[in-house]
């Protein structure tokens, strides 16, 4: 079973961004991921290549910041990508229960969002980063480093109420304050706080029995409770409002 972790977010546009600028912000996650786990730990990551032994060539990270090599590699692959700039980086694990994966989307010529994907294998029922008090963290973290429109983790294999909208799966950040008489279906609300301890957002939890699992019945209905309870207080956004 895996879990995804999705953001989208947007930058000023007097704020340009450098690949090196988000391959750090990636760096960023992938320290606090490496703390948790250590198959996940900054020094684990490689680009992605067309082949395995291409998949296992050029390390991403090193304690300075992103490789000189990896930014020199991508930078020749992205210049032939005028629509979007994408790059996918991988821990070099073959096994699912091991395995980890970061797709990032950015500098689209159509002027969506941004978007980040982080998708950690475990085996099933378990959840990769241990119990949902523990994957909050992990969100809050890249909420903290993103500052993203919106935030979900759920499985893959989960489906939501909205085909138009990001599914609340397990968990969904939403840059509000939300309280238990805006969506009393929620198993549990967490606060995100920036820096100067003002509050930025809000996760919402579907599920705090165990892992989220897209094939459990009661998972999704709970999940799309609070996505329809979300879309009646025009809180779920479409994707194309992004």
């Amino acid at each position: 079973m895996s879990h995804e972790l999705c953001l989208w977010f947007r930058h000023s546009s007097d704020s340009h961004l450098t690949l090196r600028d988000h391959l750090s912000l990636v760096q960023k996650l992938t320290r606090f991921l490496g703390a948790e786990d250590t198959l996940l730990d900054e020094s684990a990551w490689l680009l992605a290549g067309d082949t395995k032994d291409d998949s296992y060539r050029y390390f991403v990270f090193d304690s300075q910041g992103p490789t000189t090599t990896a930014l020199s590699v991508l930078n020749q692959e992205l210049e032939a990508e005028d629509v979007i700039k994408t790059f996918v980086i991988w821990n070099g694990q073959l096994a699912n229960s091991q395995g980890a994966s970061i797709s990032y989307y950015f500098d689209r010529a159509d002027g969506a969002a941004s978007a980040m994907s982080l998708i950690l294998g475990s085996k099933p029922p378990s959840s990769r980063l241990g119990p949902w008090t523990t994957v909050v963290k992990v969100l809050s973290e890249a909420v903290k480093i993103w500052d993203p429109l919106i935030a979900t983790v759920d499985t893959r294999k989960y489906d939501g109420v909205f085909p138009d909208r990001p599914g609340v799966g397990w968990m969904i950040y939403l840059p509000t304050i939300v309280t238990e008489q805006h969506v009393p279906e929620a198993r549990a609300l967490m606060a995100v706080s920036d820096g100067c301890n003002d509050q930025m957002g809000t996760i919402v939890v579907s599920v705090t029995d165990g892992p989220f699992s897209g094939t459990d019945p009661e998972h999704v209905r709970s999940a799309n409770a609070i996505e329809i309870r979300l879309a009646e207080l025009d809180l779920l956004p479409r994707f194309i409002d992004l």
